[in-house]
């Protein structure tokens, strides 16, 4: 598993001033308006161009989204810089990369998000760990939008700041910020039709995959919500709890991938235990790095390459990445 290309085809990730009236009641209503912007993402139809801009990138990328009979599909193609289109439906997703002629295909997992990813999980459990406020009013992609604010209570998560359409509830524009209040993650709407049909040609590649090597992910995968291999985290950042595990069997590996899952409810991370294979070419991160708000730590223990990814904050991954030792 190739950690370059796992940030490369994964789409955006996150996607989430007080009055004098009743505080109890606002905070129902922010949380209100929180479901209600989900439920928008995954059940209209709609169809766009935004901006994405993460760390000192900007991308314009275009989203169509449609759902039918209870399924959904979207397809998302990058509109400048390299190329990358990623198509979903319900059961499986398909990244094309031209530029390296491949196409990546895995299957849909528990920790997979459509765009925008911004569902939580539990909100009595969000509300230990964020303060959720409805937020100012205003305009984006000639749609009046109202806002929610979610702060978080310590620094091992960012905040968000998110707008959605007054009519439908669809987020059009969303802000990560750090501890410090600085941005490092935003997306915004630039045009957008919400409703109305969407031909089925509309998810077909833009791109020829002629000649293009297929990497795809066999359905032998297996998921429990308890232990499956022998490597446990020690310590968890006040909050995160174990939301999956999974044995990924990925095309370039002889032996599985452990894909251990943590949550808050809003934030996830995802720790990768690959095999160090003899006589293989490696990828291997030590240390941290980051691409704009996602942050990555990586070590190797003994034959074992862990990496740990979240679009967290660094010393959350860090945490984690640092307390990863083998069990008993």
């Amino acid at each position: 598993m190739s950690v370059r290309r796992l940030l490369f085809c994964s789409a955006p990730l996150f996607l989430v001033f007080i009055s004098v009236a009743n505080a109890a009641d606002i905070v129902n209503d922010a949380h209100a308006l929180l479901m209600k912007m989900g439920d928008a993402a995954r059940k209209l139809n709609y169809q766009g161009t935004f901006v994405y801009q993460h760390g000192d990138q900007l991308e314009s990328m275009r989203i169509v989204h449609k759902v039918e009979k209870g399924q959904s599909r979207e397809s998302l193609v990058s509109l400048n810089g390299a190329a990358r289109e990623v198509i979903r439906n319900s059961h499986e997703i398909q990244c094309f990369l031209p530029d390296e002629k491949s196409v990546m295909v895995e299957h849909r997992k528990v920790d997979s998000r459509s765009f925008p990813a911004i569902v939580p999980e539990s909100l009595e459990q969000l509300d230990k760990h964020y303060v959720i406020q409805l937020g100012p009013t205003g305009r984006v992609a000639d749609h009046a939008v109202r806002a929610v604010v979610i702060q978080p209570r310590d620094a091992y998560r960012y905040g968000y700041q998110l707008w959605a359409d007054s009519q439908t509830d669809l987020p059009l524009k969303a802000i990560l910020v750090d501890e410090g209040g600085h941005v490092v993650e935003q997306f915004m709407f630039t045009n957008v039709k919400i409703g109305g049909s969407i031909p089925d040609n509309a998810f077909k590649p833009k791109v020829s995959d002629k000649h293009f090597v297929w990497y795809r992910e066999n359905g032998n995968v297996t998921q429990s919500p308890g232990r499956m291999g022998d490597w446990k985290v020690e310590h968890l950042p006040p909050g995160f709890t174990l939301s999956a595990r999974l044995m990924r069997a990925v095309p370039t590996h002889k032996t599985p991938v452990e894909h251990i899952v943590y949550s808050d409810g809003l934030a996830v991370v995802s720790v990768f235990v690959e095999k160090i294979e003899a006589g293989t070419p490696t990828d291997n991160i030590n240390g941290p790095i980051h691409v704009g708000a996602i942050h990555v730590f990586g070590k190797v223990v003994g034959d074992h390459q862990i990496t740990v990814v979240g679009e967290v904050p660094a010393r959350t991954v860090d945490l984690i990445g640092k307390s990863v030792v083998p069990g008993p």
